[in-house]
């Protein structure tokens, strides 16, 4: 079991920014795209076949995009949660979003809204890529263990 997940979110419409981070970071397993910029991804090109998972922020769902809040996903023997974060209030904490993993028997959260990076130390653990508008991002990579990497992609 070995596998690299690019994680995004809060793209806002800088399809340059995205498509920066991509390029970058090819090849890759999984792209998942924690919303606000779900759109994006329609215009940026994917090198091979990722498989890619996507979750509607509250940007997305006020301009009428009709998709998933939440997902559950299992990825690579890892339960995995994403979602926004919006309907968790994670501007205010991450209490919500971490009690939401912990109640769908989740290994990771995925999340972004805030617009920045964070990792917590205990389990579940908790993931935001930060805003790939301004060029953050994170990988994760998955073999014997699994580990996060917050990083940026420079102009």
């Amino acid at each position: 079991m070995q596998a690299k997940i690019l994680v995004v979110s809060d793209s806002h419409g800088n399809t340059t920014a995205l498509q920066r981070i991509i390029s970058l970071e090819k090849p890759f397993d999984y792209l998942i795209h924690c919303g606000d910029g779900v759109a994006d991804l329609m215009y940026v090109q994917l090198p091979g076949n990722p498989f890619v998972l996507k979750v509607s922020g509250n940007i997305d769902r006020a301009r009428g995009m009709h998709i998933d809040q939440r997902l559950i996903e299992t990825i690579e023997g890892y339960r995995v949660y994403i979602t926004h974060g919006d309907g968790h209030h994670v501007h205010r904490d991450i209490s919500g979003v971490y009690s939401a993993a912990i109640n769908e028997g989740c290994d990771i959260a995925l999340f972004g809204h805030t617009h920045r990076q964070y990792l917590s130390e205990n389990e579940p653990r908790l993931f935001n890529p930060g805003e790939a508008r301004g060029g953050f991002y994170g990988v994760i990579h998955v073999d014997d263990t699994i580990n996060f990497y917050h990083m940026r992609a420079k102009d």
